[in-house]
């Protein structure tokens, strides 16, 4: 049986009107001063330079850290992917029997599908080399506990924003899916096509068919195809057009919701004179999540030592778009499901929001990730923690994502839910949910 999403029904949402406002007016702040903050931009450095300074008023250490990445492979691999399969339409009208045309025709269609489930699916680095590199950073923050260091939680989100997803903005749910999914099955119908055509043109030279011959034994076959070929050519265009590249988002639910409710569990601390006796409190503000992930996956990497202590039980959580109280999930899966986030550290998740008045469930398989998966893949203990509806709403990667779209009930009972799940770590740690899991 389905579980019932969250709702605001007994929800606890005691959260200071100075901490609401310190949010909400942060956000707010950073899109009305740092624009455009696409990854690897200026105005996302900048953004990280303010997160640093604000965050050294409440942390003991505060660093950051840059690194380099290829922006532009994660979506502008789609116009390219695009064109392949665009091509590879008269390639295959053109070949019968030329074998280089044939040839041409399988070789297109297949680095499209490679590129698509290397970069977009499986958010792994495979055309990277071939678009500009630039330079994105990563702000990691630490409010030590006041005795030995035994347990770490991260909180984390993503400072950067996103181009503009076309059609979230031109029809929602169903534009959005009626292309992307037109777009796949011509990919996948272009790579049939022409495979079939260049085995049979190969086999026809090879077994001297001739021309004529093989005219005639793939006729039936090669006029099919042809047709659903064509059809294909409508949704190739559409997908090309699939970023709108002349808008940015403001970018205040996706994600900086996240960021300032990271710094707000240790603003709070800090504000309080709190300071737990075994457990480090940390918030990691990466850049570039929106490039595929690339600043966690950065900070995993060259932490991992720390981060995999075994003296030390650390965990992560990463946010994104705290949008939807109804919508809050756990993320046990990402990159549509190829990789799987720590069970345990979801179930922790759910008891902190049980105390905090709602059940959060776990998320259904979603074409995406959060950047819980860059630590996942490293063999780290991390989940993913949303509220955003998977039915993609207008505002989502589009120009409705300011400042004034934003639900305050939703981020401040994700704050409580934040310091929740601290409470419950640091008196318990991952043990007796290891244990439950047979783990």
């Amino acid at each position: 049986m389905a579980r019932k999403k969250p709702t605001k029904e007994g929800a606890r949402l005691e959260v200071a009107e100075s901490t609401k406002a310190y949010m909400l007016d942060g956000v707010r702040h950073v899109c009305e001063n740092f624009k455009q903050r696409l990854p690897g931009s200026q105005s996302e450095r900048d953004a990280q330079a303010f997160f640093k300074k604000e965050l050294e008023g409440y942390a003991d250490e505060v660093t950051m850290e840059d690194f380099t990445l290829h922006p532009g492979a994660f979506m502008g691999f789609i116009p390219v992917a695009a064109v392949m399969i665009l091509a590879a339409v008269p390639c295959f009208l053109l070949s019968r029997g030329n074998i280089p045309l044939a040839v041409a025709g399988a070789v297109l269609p297949l680095l499209a599908l490679l590129m698509f489930l290397f970069e977009f699916l499986f958010y792994r680095e495979f055309v990277d080399f071939l678009f500009p590199k630039k330079v994105s950073r990563n702000v990691y923050a630490v409010r030590k506990p006041s005795g030995e260091v035994k347990r770490r939680i991260i909180f984390g989100g993503h400072t950067d924003a996103a181009n503009e997803w076309t059609y979230s903005w031109l029809g929602e749910k169903a534009a959005l899916g009626t292309v992307i999914f037109g777009a796949v099955v011509s990919m996948l119908l272009s790579l049939v096509a022409n495979l079939v055509n260049a085995v049979y043109t190969v086999a026809g030279h090879v077994y001297r068919f001739g021309s004529a011959d093989f005219a005639s034994k793939w006729q039936g076959g090669w006029l099919v195809w042809s047709v659903l070929l064509l059809l294909t050519i409508p949704f190739a265009l559409a997908i090309i057009k699939f970023i709108n590249y002349k808008v940015v988002t403001d970018g205040a639910n996706d994600n900086l919701s996240a960021n300032y409710i990271a710094m707000a569990v240790l603003k709070e601390m800090h504000d309080s004179d709190v300071r737990l006796e075994n457990t480090e409190v940390c918030a990691l503000l990466t850049g570039s999540e929106e490039a595929g992930l690339r600043g966690a996956k950065a900070f995993a990497l060259a932490h991992h030592e720390t981060l995999s202590d075994p003296n030390v039980e650390t965990i992560f959580v990463a946010m994104d778009t705290m949008r939807e109280v109804e919508e809050l999930r756990i993320c046990n899966f990402g990159c549509t499901g190829t990789v799987y986030n720590d069970y345990a550290v979801g179930d922790l998740l759910r008891d902190a929001g049980k105390a905090c008045g709602v059940d959060i469930p776990n998320s259904e398989l979603y074409p995406g990730a959060v950047d819980s998966e860059a630590f996942s893949v490293y063999g780290l203990r991390a989940n993913g923690f949303t509220g955003v509806s998977h039915d993609a709403k207008r505002y989502y990667h589009t120009r409705q994502d300011t400042p004034d779209n934003m639900d305050a009930d939703c981020v401040t009972l994700s704050l409580n839910i934040c310091k929740e799940a601290t409470r419950i770590f640091d008196e318990n740690g991952m043990a007796g949910y290891d244990a439950k899991r047979g783990t």
